[in-house]
């Protein structure tokens, strides 16, 4: 799935991948050092922690991010109950994802 997003926001010029996190220990690590403008976020990642518990810990360390949960798990109301993130998208919703962002990012969208 990561792949999947990668290429799917690689697409877009306007958008650039600085990293990829496979658990939430090592995303927390990366936003710590990098802080991106947007964090998508899987709730379903690996480890001990799911995405819902690591989004708070990723807006303390990188707190100008802006956090997506992509997820395929319903979790509508659970995410926006969670202050700390600030878009959820369900992972059928792929063609979603980049309207998403721009919406996010505050991204005039491409036209064509």
């Amino acid at each position: 799935m990561r792949t999947l997003i990668r290429i799917t926001l690689a697409r877009d010029p306007r958008l650039e991948v600085v990293g990829e996190a496979a658990s939430a220990k090592e995303a927390i690590d990366l936003a710590r050092s990098i802080e991106p403008g947007l964090i998508v976020l899987d709730h379903a990642i690996e480890g001990d922690m799911t995405g819902l518990e690591a989004a708070p810990l990723l807006k303390e360390v990188a707190p100008n991010s802006k956090i997506l949960l992509f997820t395929a798990f319903d979790l509508a109301a659970e995410a926006r109950a969670e202050p700390a993130i600030d878009a959820y998208l369900r992972k059928d919703e792929l063609n979603l994802l980049v309207p998403t962002v721009e919406r996010l990012l505050d991204l005039a969208p491409i036209t064509t």
